[in-house]
């Protein structure tokens, strides 16, 4: 079973998030803010993480890149990081800077279709498949 790490300030979405990706049989990790998530990932060791931008402690680029440098170093066995934000932006340049910053191996916006950020994560999680921005929005 493959283990999620979820991190988002936002209780509602947390425990919806939550709920789907354990019924769809994950084991899931959740955590607040970026703090509790770079403490949780170098603890628990997950096969994805998916990250809130916003979050309280340190943003989710900053946990992102923190966790990037760490498999980089070996200090982390490498996992896939999907950035969860509802900040849109408006120029590709923007777009690719910020998905070029933060490392991560894909985007998805909120609010978002459910099923879609499920298919996102079962596809990464099988493949070491290239970066991809999921807009489609309910």
């Amino acid at each position: 079973m493959a283990k999620i790490l979820l991190a988002d300030d936002d209780p509602d979405i947390l425990e919806t998030l939550r709920y789907s990706l354990e019924h769809e049989g994950f084991d899931v990790v959740c955590v607040q803010d970026g703090l509790a998530a770079l403490q949780a990932a170098r603890e628990s060791q997950p096969d994805l993480a998916l990250l809130d931008v916003m979050l309280p402690g340190a943003n989710g680029y900053e946990v992102s890149r923190f966790l990037k440098q760490d498999m980089r170093a070996g200090r982390l066995r490498p996992f896939k990081i999907v950035m969860v934000t509802a900040r849109r932006v408006s120029s590709s340049a923007r777009r690719e800077f910020l998905d070029t910053w933060s490392a991560a191996d894909a985007t998805v916006w909120k609010p978002f279709d459910l099923n879609l950020l499920l298919a996102e994560v079962r596809t990464l999680l099988d493949t070491d498949s290239e970066p991809v921005i999921v807009e489609d929005v309910l």
